[in-house]
């Protein structure tokens, strides 16, 4: 391989070295982030089920984050507008079909879709017109032809070259502003257009202002009751389950019977159900009963720990500190107690000494110009006093854990039941106590000051917040990305997967990750390469491909691995098909830092076997020999790897631990010596270099190995 000597760009000159003040690259274990997340956002655990844009709740699917995507098309048109096309999954979409609760206008949707290609269901948010819309779509083209549209302007929508395939249904949900732009031209334009496609699509917002103009293609959405609800999706979560305690062989009426004589009766359920709940917070509360079904007082008690008005109630009562009696209560003043208390919903998990920080730094705030803030002095040590400054509310809702790994050796933790009162005591002080403005700040400062632990767990409060001001979070996490140490770049990420775990957040994250992908700081692009190596790789990966090659540019990349984590998080949710083929492309960059990362990558790919009973076939040969991914595309990322200074020693390595694992396999030794001919074929160099590893390496390690003999013909000046 030629490579020429790269050229860096102005933006990037100031990155030629490592940054004297970074620190030590970190890489937390994704699947933990995203499970520390769940708790605190009170979201289902995986980010990892699609691509979805849903401005507004996704209400009565398999959870309120999406439905999975297979593949993602973008389109510009000639106006410079953008328009997004995505396919869902068709067994995410079953899924959401299993526990639908059929809406009565589900009938009259059914039969305007049969008749038009464009359809305008309207109704009000967070009522499962989304999940309807999408449904009726299946129910009309299939469930594998399910797809959701997306665009900066409606308009964009009418060009040419917009990612709709033929023969399948789309929903587009449209905010207020985009209910208000549209007209009747636009409408007819796209009508057309799908006519043409042999596709529909539907499009879903609230249009009760504007009834009498759209009269004609307008089905209003009717939800089905609360209380159907709950039953499709308990019904669901625990078809399976033995819930009766069957003595012989459970047929699964003992579901019916729990979900009918235990739950829906239940006066403090039914009372809730009956107050009109969103569709979200019912399903949310059907998945937290279903992890494990309890019954009489205990369900009861449950119910007390869930139900959102009991939460409040449950979170005033932790915060009005005139409650909590005791001759020691005034050791601490009213404030101290309620920003001590605040921090345990932030900070779960930490130790008590981090909390008591936290809580000085809450009530004293960051000087002008300095992180440096006096806290008081550390309670772990005395007594009674933990209690005192939890009250007894939150007492019974957190446990106190010995820790001998940590300097305080107790932490705090929420107890099994009780996450949901952390979201609700952060909903409460945000509405009643604090600035929101000086919470962030508060946050902000944690991030910048406190220990990986406390970062991450602040990092995950601002992209809660977002849900309260999405332009204040993202200037905070703007300001965190630019941070030179590393570590306050991997908490700024964590709270961008934070907003982006938040359905009704997506869309404006999307948009401000293309424009830190594709301009500014370095650090801030790195921050971005962090966040999908984080978890949000999972949600969109045909984007992080595109953001990852924008971001794999830049020189200060070399000294940091969070482009090549990104790519393996893509590859790892599932995606093999589109990751092998983009590093193919990378190789061929006029870039030589893309080729790096494209390098680094296949060697990190190249270190993974296939699950059992294939357990001998390296992962990346598995996936060839399946047609999965091209071997030609394999052998030129192989190419690649073994020709770069920078990763050609780990890779000559982890290539002839592959021929040692074929050795007596020979399927696999056939395609190990097919890749191996395309690798050097034409490549003079590398056929030079794996002379020398049979010789010199592999000869002397591998003297047994019958498959070498094989693999030096190929070293023949006239191979190829």
């Amino acid at each position: 391989m030629d490579v020429p000597v790269p050229r860096p760009s102005p933006d990037d000159e100031q990155d030629e070295a490592p940054d004297p003040g970074d620190e030590q690259d970190e890489a937390p274990d994704p699947v933990a982030v995203l499970a520390r997340l769940t708790a605190l956002l009170g979201a289902p655990s995986s980010i990892g089920v699609g691509d979805v844009r849903v401005r507004g709740q996704n209400a009565t699917g398999p959870g309120a984050t999406a439905i999975g995507t297979v593949n993602i098309t973008t389109a510009t048109v000639a106006t410079g507008g953008r328009s997004w096309s995505e396919t869902l999954s068709g067994t995410w979409v079953r899924q959401l079909a299993d526990g639908y609760a059929p809406a009565p206008s589900d009938q009259w949707l059914d039969r305007q879709l049969k008749l038009r290609h464009l359809v305008c269901l309207t109704g009000v948010d967070g009522t499962g017109r989304h999940t309807a819309a999408c449904l009726a779509s299946a129910r009309r083209y299939g469930y594998d032809r399910v797809g959701v549209l997306d665009a900066e302007h409606l308009s964009d929508l009418l060009g040419t070259d917009v990612p709709v395939r033929p023969g399948h249904g789309y929903t587009l949900a449209l905010g207020d502003e985009a209910v208000r732009e549209l007209d009747g031209m636009t409408l007819v334009g796209l009508a057309a257009r799908l006519e043409a496609t042999g596709s529909s699509l539907v499009l879903v917002g609230d249009f009760a202002h504007r009834e009498q103009e759209f009269a004609g293609h307008l089905v209003p959405h009717r939800p089905a009751p609360s209380v159907e609800v709950f039953r499709a999706q308990l019904r669901r979560l625990l078809r399976g389950q033995c819930v009766g305690w069957c003595v012989d062989v459970c047929t699964g009426d003992c579901v019916d019977v729990y979900v009918e004589e235990e739950c829906v009766p239940h006066p403090l359920l039914a009372a809730h159900l009956s107050g009109g709940p969103r569709a979200g917070e019912v399903v949310r509360l059907a998945e937290l009963i279903a992890q494990a079904p309890p019954r009489g007082v205990d369900l009861t008690e449950r119910l007390e720990r869930l139900l959102p008005r009991q939460l409040r109630q449950r979170a005033r009562g932790v915060f009005a500190v005139e409650d909590d009696g005791g001759d020691g209560a005034s050791r601490w003043d009213a404030d101290h107690r309620r920003a001590f208390r605040l921090s345990c919903a932030v900070l779960a998990g930490q130790s008590v000494v981090e909390v008591q920080a936290a809580a000085g730094r809450l009530l004293v705030g960051p000087m002008p110009g300095s992180d440096d803030v006096a806290a008081p002095a550390s309670v772990g040590l005395l007594g009674g006093a933990v209690d005192l400054l939890l009250g007894p509310v939150l007492r019974q809702a957190v446990v106190l854990v010995d820790d001998d790994r940590i300097g305080s050796g107790r932490r705090i933790e929420f107890s099994p039941g009780n996450d949901q009162l952390r979201t609700t005591l952060l909903e409460v002080a945000w509405s009643n106590w604090w600035l929101p403005e000086h919470l962030l700040g508060w946050l902000a400062t944690l991030v910048r000051t406190g220990s990986p632990g406390v970062r991450e767990a602040a990092a995950g409060a601002v992209g809660w917040s977002a849900r309260h001001g999405v332009r204040a979070a993202l200037k905070t996490v703007d300001d965190l990305a630019r941070e030179r140490r590393a570590g306050v770049r991997q908490a700024a990420a964590v709270a961008l997967v934070a907003m982006a775990m938040q359905p009704e957040l997506r869309q404006r994250v999307r948009a401000e990750l293309d424009r830190w992908a594709s301009d500014g700081p370095a650090h801030r692009r790195d921050t971005v390469a962090r966040a999908y190596a984080l978890g949000l790789a999972r949600l969109w990966p045909d984007t992080a491909l595109l953001h990852l090659r924008q971001i794999a540019q830049a020189r200060m990349q070399r000294w940091h691995h969070s482009v090549v984590r990104g790519l393996v998080e893509v590859h790892s949710a599932g995606h093999q098909a589109t990751v092998l083929p983009a590093l193919a492309e990378w190789t061929r960059s006029e870039d030589p830092e893309v080729w790096l990362h494209a390098g680094r990558a296949l060697r990190v790919l190249a270190d993974r076997w296939a699950p059992a009973p294939r357990e001998h076939w390296p992962e990346l040969l598995d996936l060839a020999q399946a047609g999965t991914v091209s071997m030609t595309d394999l052998a030129a990322c192989w190419a690649n790897a073994l020709s770069l200074p920078t990763t050609a020693y780990r890779s000559w390595r982890t290539l002839g631990f592959w021929l040692s694992r074929a050795d007596g396999h020979a399927e696999v030794a056939a395609h190990c010596l097919e890749m191996l001919g395309l690798v050097v074929a034409g490549r003079a160099p590398l056929r030079h270099r794996l002379d020398h590893q049979l010789h010199h390496v592999w000869g002397q390690l591998m003297p047994h190995n019958t498959l070498l003999a094989a693999v030096h013909r190929l070293t023949d000046e006239d191979h190829g």
